[in-house]
């Protein structure tokens, strides 16, 4: 089968993964994935072995704070996994889909409760985990997003998608918050998608901060909203710029990094306990990067082969936002919508309800870099 960049039938999926370039197995992908790699694609470990393998990895390299404390249910924070194995992929899009569909079902009963905020997809098979970046790649990463966003179906790249998770309040009333998805894959390694790198193969990931901040008032983890949220903020900045482990040089080869807010007086910083790479005059409303982060598919990223460059090397989006992990209420039409003040549904809608795609600011739009 001829690949190109035109777009793949779930149908084909078996002849897809065999027809997949593949980057020769003895290039390093950094030592932390080659060994997880050493497990995750072993046919003859157990799936939860492999489980347990990746939530290993995640606790230690995964640069976002959210998802190192959901791989060891740590401060509050949990996720669903569902796994994907090789076996299962060969059985075709339409048994994958349903897979995850009954799945990602489970994972929302979990989240109305309160248990769970993330809801993680690994496809699991060596043909993805050494994929080569390219045209090829970047297609079956959004036939394997249409095989879970079925209602989306087919989504395209560059395009901001934000999965809807019902939320029971304590009054029984339902709502639906939106949580963000992104898409991780081992080829990303010292490329400027570096921070999306991961072990295994490809993962799709769905992280909801406001189901988080409500499930811990809920679960009684903080007193009120606005308390709850202040913690999630704080992991949202410490995420920033907690990439580029393939360098050793965090400032340089994080794919996100950190403004800077010289009107901040000295001693005055937001967090209390500052991770080092956060600078102490950190901007806490906005933060910069080389793609949009709420892109389920950034290609301008995925599409760039090239290794190690510096950050005006390419893309830099100066004026990303943390105005959405707020209590202020928007209205319906606004892009925070959502994030954190819900929709409410009928009971029967908690697992049907969708939020519409939208498409990222202009270039023109993004403002300066602070």
């Amino acid at each position: 089968m001829k690949m190109d960049s035109t777009r793949l039938a779930p149908g084909d999926l078996p002849e897809i993964l065999s027809a997949l370039g593949r980057r020769s197995e003895r290039a390093s992908l950094g030592a932390d994935i080659d060994a997880a790699n050493g497990i995750l694609l072993d046919p003859a470990i157990d799936p939860e072995e492999k489980k347990g393998r990746f939530r290993q990895w995640a606790r230690r390299h995964q640069p976002c704070l959210f998802g190192r404390l959901g791989a060891k249910g740590a401060a509050g924070v949990h996720y669903d996994l569902c796994w994907i194995d090789r076996n299962t992929l060969a059985q075709g899009g339409e048994r994958v889909s349903q897979v995850i569909q009954k799945a990602r079902e489970d994972w929302k009963q979990r989240a109305a409760r309160g248990l769970s905020h993330g809801f993680l997809i690994m496809f699991n098979a060596p043909e993805l985990a050494y994929a080569k970046p390219g045209p090829q790649l970047l297609e079956v990463c959004r036939m394997l997003c249409d095989l879970f966003l079925v209602e989306h179906a087919p989504v395209t790249p560059d395009t901001i998608y934000t999965e809807s998770v019902p939320f029971q309040q304590a009054n029984g009333d339902i709502v639906c918050l939106r949580g963000g998805i992104n898409v991780f894959y081992g080829s990303a390694h010292r490329t400027r998608n570096h921070d999306r790198r991961v072990p295994g193969g490809i993962l799709v990931s769905v992280n909801s901060p406001g189901l988080l901040a409500h499930s811990m008032v809920k679960r009684g983890l903080a007193p009120d909203l606005e308390a709850a949220l202040e913690k999630v903020r704080n992991l949202a900045w410490a995420s920033i710029g907690n990439g580029g482990l393939s360098l050793g040089n965090r400032s340089a080869s994080s794919c996100t990094w950190h403004n800077r807010d010289s009107s901040r007086p000295a001693g005055l910083c937001p967090m209390k306990h500052r991770p080092a790479h956060v600078p102490e005059d950190f901007s806490a409303g906005y933060y910069s990067a080389h793609y949009h982060t709420d892109v389920l598919l950034p290609s301008s990223v995925m599409l760039d082969v090239r290794h190690d460059l510096p950050r005006d090397a390419g893309e830099v989006w100066p004026k990303l936002d943390f105005e959405y992990i707020s209590t202020q209420q928007y209205d319906e039409q606004h892009e925070n919508h959502g994030f954190v003040h819900g929709t409410k549904v009928e009971p029967d809608m908690k697992y049907r309800h969708s939020w519409a795609p939208r498409l990222p600011p202009a270039p023109s739009d993004r403002g300066e870099l602070s």
